[in-house]
């Protein structure tokens, strides 16, 4: 029966790879299709026959052939059919997940079987299996979402800025920036840049809170009150506040009942961010939809250019500003980040104001602002920039946040999430609930995920050493069909690099060891986020500091010591190869490598920021041009 599935393998791995490489030839940009190409029958065809052609060029097996080639075209017909805003490559690549489980999950039984696994092993097998299909369904709905840019033809949702009209409304806006301990240089840089701002209704509240350094605040209440007598106006009001609880959320709850009464917008701006001119006038007019609750912009940095470190950062930073969350808002989940942003006063003030309880606060309220009805959306477009972490320590407290936060929101808000006959009372859809539950759950599931794959492989490797387990042997098309799933792999990752305007692949594989860099602290946030007990808020410092040495690469000791704790494991597969038999033996090389990658980019990504530190070189910019504003302490 194996044998049956075999060229499916074969097929489904031919079917990825084309579908991959013709989705990077349609999709020349984001939200834009090639004109003159293929028709979607010639694709459709054209793939299914290629596909079918080398899986039975490799196995010779007609019937098994014959039979991948008929579900994937009903799976792939199904899908284009159900959900027509997909390319008919995209909807080929969508349907290779559930395919791969529906011949892989067989196929890998039948081995099983036929190596001489004992019963109890393959009733593992099928409880495995059972698993996967239940997660098959949240991992499509997220590939769907996020990938939509690689996969999708036509949208529903607004993919671009307005354009200026002279005749727009323009609801007055109230801008909160808060801060602490900032350099008051780059607060009052960004300061200046809303000053710039060409709209006409507006008004900018800067919150300081905690800051003892009266050094560090005073400047900042001098420079609105110049600003505000340059312009004439009492457009800039200053408050430092001290005590004051809660952290950044605090200081936004603060702001919401000194802000103008007639502000029907709160645009929030960190204190680092440079915003564009234009940032209010192209985006404001979304609000003429009554249903429009939030509208988020792009996470976009400065100052990176010239450094290996910051480009690496940059670059892990993009894919997931510039392509996942400008998918998943096509799929009603698009949710507020933090800064850029704008948020209607009276839902703002429906939903509670901002959670400080929660990391991310920002997140955070767009849950309870989707749950009373309002709709969000997020544009791909930058209007504007602030600073990367400066050291390598400080990027992982950021992405502990980014991580712990939402598994706080899942653990208060699980029930928001539950199809509606079951969970609590919202107006949340069917998709953001799919979606806000899958993002929460996603560090949960990596570290879960790794650990069991790690208990199986040990199992499997002690069992088989004493004679339990039969010695593990893969047939060729395994091997082969793997290694074109990986170059698919390879071929979509590189679009998403591509979509987010990268376009070397030094910056694409230093993207990628940024993201690895992370996994340890991300898995130590998801369990954090499991804690009842609260998690205290660490902002990111922006100040210039110095090379800390051996220091830094210290903070790395626990991704060192499992990195270095998975090469000496290899020693075991490498030393007992023939009792393990070689198969297995290099599988798990293979995944111990792989693994220890993950946990080894951490001290390199320390040294690559050290060596930087130790130049000297910092990304602040020099202050702009000042404008001249009304301070108030409390």
């Amino acid at each position: 029966m194996r044998e049956f599935f075999d060229p499916g393998l074969f097929f489904l791995a031919t079917m990825g790879l084309t579908a991959s490489l013709l989705t990077a030839w349609t999709v020349r940009g984001p939200h834009e299709l090639r004109e003159g190409g293929p028709s979607d029958t010639i694709q459709f065809f054209g793939i299914m026959m290629l596909s079918g052609l080398a899986a039975y060029g490799l196995t010779g097996h007609l019937a098994g052939t014959m039979f991948a080639t008929c579900l994937a075209a009903l799976f792939s017909l199904g899908l284009k059919s159900r959900l027509p805003r997909l390319t008919m490559a995209g909807a080929i690549e969508m349907a290779s997940s559930p395919l791969t489980l529906l011949i892989s999950a067989p196929w890998s039984f039948f081995l099983l079987r036929d190596l001489g696994f004992p019963r109890w092993a393959l009733i593992l097998c099928l409880i495995a299996i059972a698993v996967s299909v239940v997660a098959l369904g949240f991992s499509f709905a997220e590939k769907l979402a996020r990938q939509a840019l690689l996969t999708h033809g036509t949208w529903r949702r607004p993919t671009r800025p307005l354009e200026k009209s002279a005749g727009a409304r323009r609801p007055k806006i109230s801008i909160h920036l808060p801060c602490y301990s900032e350099p008051p240089e780059v607060v009052m840089a960004t300061i200046d840049h809303l000053a710039r701002l060409d709209y006409p209704d507006f008004e900018v509240l800067v919150c300081d809170n905690n800051t003892e350094d009266e050094a560090l605040w005073r400047p900042l209440a001098e420079h609105c009150a110049r600003l505000n007598r340059s312009a004439g106006t009492e457009k800039f009001r200053f408050f430092h506040v001290s005590p004051l609880a809660g952290a950044k959320a605090g200081a936004l709850n603060f702001l919401l009942p000194r802000m103008a009464q007639d502000a029907e917008l709160v645009a929030v701006i960190d204190a680092d961010y440079y915003a564009k001119p234009d940032f209010l006038s192209r985006l404001a007019g979304f609000f003429d939809d009554p249903g429009i609750g939030y509208l988020q912009t792009p996470h976009d940095y400065r100052a990176f250019e010239d450094n290996a470190y910051l480009r690496m950062c940059y670059w892990e930073y993009m894919p997931t500003n510039k392509v996942d969350m400008a998918g998943i808002s096509e799929y009603d989940s698009a949710f507020t980040i933090g800064t850029m942003c704008l948020i209607r006063t009276r839902a703002l003030n429906e939903a509670g104001g901002w959670a400080e309880w929660c990391l991310t606060e920002d997140s955070e309220v767009s849950i309870r602002l989707r749950a009373l009805g309002y709709e969000g959306i997020y544009l791909r477009d930058t209007f504007g920039r602030g600073l990367i972490p400066e050291t390598f320590d400080d990027y992982k407290k950021q992405r502990f946040r980014w991580t712990a936060g939402p598994v706080q929101q899942l653990r208060r808000y699980w029930r928001l999430f539950l199809p509606s006959p079951f969970g609590a009372q919202s107006s949340m859809r069917g998709w953001s609930k799919l979606l806000e539950a899958q993002r929460s759950m996603a560090p949960l599931q990596q570290l879960f995920g790794t650990a069991a794959a790690v208990i199986a492989g040990g199992a499997v490797a002690i069992l088989t050493l004493a004679g339990v387990l039969p010695r593990i042997v893969l047939p060729d098309v395994a091997w082969i069909s793997a290694g074109i799933a990986a170059i698919a792999a390879l071929v979509s990752k590189w679009q998403r690099y591509r979509l987010s305007g990268c376009t070397r692949w030094t910056d694409m594989l230093g993207g990628e060891i940024a993201r690895m860099s992370l996994t340890y602290v991300m898995m130590v946030a998801s369990l954090a986020g499991l804690s009842r007990r609260p998690l205290a808020w660490r902002r990111t410092p922006k100040f210039k500091v110095e090379s800390s040495g051996l220091g830094a690469l210290y903070a790395t000791l626990p991704e060192t010591c499992i990195g270095l704790a998975h090469l000496a494991l290899l020693y075991y597969p490498i030393r007992m190869g023939a009792e393990l038999g070689w198969h297995f033996a290099a599988l798990a090389s293979i995944g111990i490598v792989l693994s220890a990658l993950r946990f080894m980019s951490a001290p390199a990504m320390a040294w690559l920021c050290e060596r930087r530190l130790a130049t000297g070189a910092f990304a602040l910019q020099p202050l702009g041009e000042g404008f001249k504003g009304a301070v108030q302490e409390i």
